[in-house]
């Protein structure tokens, strides 16, 4: 089991830091039905079962700068707010804002839950941004503070909950989370190679309507090369351009499961990695330009598709549903558990 959790932290952290390249993007119309099941809910819409479950909260964290070395002792919500300026738009509506710092603060937890150092590299935790940091990413003081503002109310709320499995209500979830769905989301198990009952294929067909739904990108072949010898260095090109990506195997969600490269077959997670994707639900083609082959890839979404989809939660929050109903929606059989 060690192993698997080594897996699913590493790599559901490298999809993180491109969830603000989505922060200027205009939200499409929600499109298809949304409907929650409210039983045995609270006022706020989380279930009553939540009140009975205890997990662990911390009221600090303390944050290593992967750049300079230097370690950040933060309170929860400072974090938290340092997160949301690494990892979403302030102009979301504020309950997919409050899914998304609540996402954050059960993933920190996850983390320190599992003995792990927290930092701001996201190849290895959550992505996050420090004062200085954020301030640099807005064009003046005054877009600054609105998003600030938008933020810290957020983290205010989501420091007293957290996610948990209905069956391990002490436990933390693993909240990953992405951009932008193929119209529905992954599962776990395609991109990681482990499975968790929480991280399940749900509808997010809403996400189709996004103007960047799709969107194509071209790599030459000789980047193509480096880019597979570098993740794997016994990797085998043929000579024949037309061998190279071969017999993509999709599952029911439109994600690609894995492909043919060379002569080898890699998993559809494995050549997201690769190659730097936008998204697992992608087909591959290829061109000649005058003797340089390009190959040609059209993805669907942005991110490997599994929990959360931001831009679905924002579509579902300006539809009106709670930030509960989203987490509940994206999340499979969960509690929201309330610090005490």
């Amino acid at each position: 089991m060690k192993q698997y959790i080594i897996i699913i932290v590493v790599f559901a952290a490298l999809l993180f830091g491109i969830n603000a390249l989505l922060s200027t993007r205009t939200e499409p119309v929600l499109a298809g039905a949304f409907s929650p099941n409210r039983a045995n809910a609270n006022s706020d819409g989380s279930p009553a079962a939540a009140a009975e479950a205890r997990m662990q909260f911390t009221d600090k964290i303390s944050v290593l700068l992967s750049a300079s070395g230097e370690v950040l002792e933060l309170s929860t919500e400072d974090y938290l707010i340092g997160c949301l300026f690494a990892q979403i738009s302030p102009t979301y509506h504020e309950n997919a804002l409050k899914a998304q710092a609540i996402v954050a603060h059960t993933y920190v937890l996850r983390l320190l839950h599992d003995g792990n150092q927290i930092s701001d590299n996201s190849a290895t935790c959550q992505p996050f941004l420090s004062e200085s940091a954020a301030r640099e990413r807005f064009l003046n003081e005054e877009t600054y503070t609105n998003a600030l503002t938008r933020f810290r109310a957020a983290a205010r709320y989501a420091v007293r909950k957290a996610i948990a499995h209905n069956a391990h209500p002490t436990v933390p979830i693993y909240a990953v989370y992405h951009s932008l769905s193929a119209g529905v989301t992954n599962t776990a198990y395609s991109v990681w190679g482990v499975d968790f009952p929480y991280l399940r294929s749900v509808d997010s067909s809403w996400d189709r309507e996004h103007h960047e739904f799709i969107a194509t990108n071209e790599i030459s072949a000789e980047n193509v090369r480096l880019a597979m010898f570098s993740f794997n260095r016994t990797a085998s090109m043929p000579y024949d351009y037309a061998d190279w990506f071969a017999d993509p195997r999709l599952n029911e969600f439109g994600y690609v499961i894995s492909m043919k490269v060379g002569e080898n077959r890699l998993s559809g997670g494995d050549l997201w990695r690769a190659l730097g994707l936008r998204s697992m639900a992608f087909e591959i083609s290829r061109r000649d330009m005058s003797g340089d082959e390009v190959f040609i890839i059209e993805s669907r979404g942005f991110g490997h598709g599994v929990g959360l989809s931001q831009h679905g939660a924002d579509v579902l929050g300006r539809r009106g549903h709670s930030y509960a109903d989203i987490l509940r929606h994206y999340y499979t059989d969960i509690i929201i558990v309330d610090k005490v």
